[in-house]
């Protein structure tokens, strides 16, 4: 009789649980700030996009725009508050905050790294060239013939 209680007392949680939580799927970009009202704002600008490009007028335009720039400030607004927050932590927190303070040092040392361009797919050549010398290389080749 106690184990048929606790059962139903379980499943009726369960359904709480279903019906109050918001089911999202977990994305790359859902970071520790993201919380539901930055979720809402989103979905609100995404609707306001749909129907810009649904509509296409100017009032609506308007309309999508400012929504847009509050979803920013609001987002930014709970960046800089977990910030601050994780900062207070490590403050607290003694070996933590030199734990933070080295891995800024040695980021601030570290040489920028370059950025990627593409593979080339050169006229003679059938497959796509992915070596960073070779592709400059047919770069000089095009661009500053020898005059030889």
């Amino acid at each position: 009789m106690m184990n048929d209680k606790v059962c139903k007392i379980i499943k009726v949680l369960q359904k709480i649980i279903k019906k109050f939580t918001f089911l999202t799927k977990s994305l790359n970009w859902i970071r520790d700030f993201w919380n539901q009202s930055c979720f809402k704002v989103v979905m609100k600008s995404k609707w306001l996009q749909i129907i810009w490009k649904m509509q296409d007028i100017l009032k609506v335009w308007n309309e999508y725009l400012k929504h847009n720039n509050h979803k920013n400030k609001i987002i930014w607004q709970m960046k800089c508050t977990h910030f601050r927050s994780q900062m207070h932590e490590l403050s607290k927190a003694f070996k933590l905050i030199w734990c933070f303070v080295k891995w800024a040092r040695i980021e601030s040392q570290l040489s920028k790294k370059l950025s990627q361009f593409s593979s080339l797919k050169w006229s003679n050549i059938d497959h796509m060239i992915m070596m960073f010398k070779k592709k400059i290389k047919i770069l000089q080749e095009k661009f500053f013939f020898s005059s030889s």
